[in-house]
C-alpha cells in the first residue's frame, strides 16, 4: 500500500518552476506529479496536481485536456463527499474559467454562478476568491454584450479586493478586466487610464504576473483603435514578449504576432 504524495513539497517545487517561466519543464513536472499520485491511487493528490495542470493546460490552449481535467476534480471531489465546500467551488471556478476560454459563455456561466452561491454558503462572500470569481462573471458579461452586468460584477470585485490589500495582483486583474469592459463600451481614455493603472502593480510586485500581456495587449489595442501605429507595435511586442515567458508559443502568442504584423505593416 503506498502513502499519497508529499502536497507541500509539490507545491514548493511548483511555486520554483513557475518563478523560473520555463513552460516547458512546468509542464514535465505537472505531469510526471500527476502520474505518481495516480500510481498511489492518491484521490485528493490527483485533485491538488490535476487542479494546476488544467489551469496550466487552460492557459496554452488545451482547451480539451483541461475540461477532462476538472471534470475529473469534481467527479473526485463529490464522491469524497466535498460538494459544499470551498473546495468544490474553485474547482467550479476553475471548470468555468476553460468554457471561457473555449468560448462557451453560458455554460460558463453556469458553474460561476453555482461558484458564487457555494462561496456565500461557506461564509467567504468578501475571499478573494469571490473577487476572482466576479472578474470571471464579469468577462461572460462582457462577451455577450450585457454591460450593466459586466459593470455591477467589477464593481463588486473592487470592493472586496481593495479591503485585501494584499491581494495587489487581483487588484491589477480587476483594472485589466475594466479596461477590456471599457474598451468595448469604446470608453478608451478610460480604458488606457485602467489598463496603466495595471500595468503600473504589476511592475511594482516585479513584472512576473501573468495578467501584465493582457495590460500591454490592451494597451496596444487602444493604440491601434486611434491610429498610433508605433505605440500600438511596441506594446503588442512587449505583449508577446511576456506571453512567451510565461506559457511559451501558444495560440495566443501567436493571435498577438499577428495583431503586431498587422500594424507594422500600416
Amino acid at each position: 500500500m503506498y502513502g499519497g504524495i508529499d502536497i507541500k513539497e509539490f507545491y514548493n517545487g511548483l511555486d520554483a518552476r513557475f518563478k523560473a517561466k520555463d513552460a516547458a519543464e512546468t509542464r514535465r513536472y505537472l505531469e510526471d506529479w500527476l502520474k505518481e499520485a495516480r500510481h498511489r491511487d492518491d484521490t485528493s493528490g490527483i485533485v491538488a496536481v490535476s487542479n494546476e495542470l488544467g489551469g496550466f493546460c487552460r492557459a496554452v490552449g488545451e482547451i480539451g485536456r483541461a475540461e477532462e481535467l476538472y471534470r475529473d476534480v469534481l467527479e473526485k471531489l463529490e464522491r469524497m463527499g466535498l460538494s459544499k465546500t470551498e473546495h468544490y467551488a474553485t474547482a467550479l471556478i476553475n471548470t468555468g474559467d476553460v468554457y471561457i476560454s473555449a468560448g462557451r459563455q453560458q455554460e460558463a456561466l453556469k458553474y460561476f454562478l453555482q461558484a458564487r452561491e457555494l462561496l456565500k454558503e461557506c461564509g467567504l462572500s468578501g475571499d478573494y476568491r469571490m473577487a476572482a470569481l466576479c472578474n470571471n462573471i464579469s468577462m461572460v458579461y462582457r462577451a455577450t454584450g450585457e454591460s450593466d452586468k459586466a459593470e455591477q460584477a467589477l464593481d463588486v470585485a473592487f470592493n472586496i479586493i481593495k479591503g485585501l490589500p494584499q491581494c495587489r495582483g487581483e487588484l491589477a486583474t480587476t483594472y485589466v478586466n475594466l479596461g477590456q469592459l471599457q474598451v468595448c463600451q469604446n470608453k478608451l481614455e478610460m480604458a488606457k487610464e485602467s489598463f496603466l493603472h495595471a500595468c503600473r502593480i504589476f511592475q511594482e510586485d516585479g513584472g512576473g504576473d501573468v495578467h501584465y500581456a493582457a495590460a500591454c495587449a490592451g494597451l496596444g489595442e487602444i493604440s491601434y483603435l486611434r491610429g498610433e501605429m508605433k505605440e500600438a507595435a511596441e506594446y503588442y511586442e512587449k505583449a508577446l514578449r511576456l506571453i512567451e515567458r510565461d506559457f511559451g508559443k501558444t495560440e495566443q502568442y501567436r493571435m498577438m504576432e499577428r495583431n503586431l504584423e498587422k500594424v507594422k505593416g500600416m
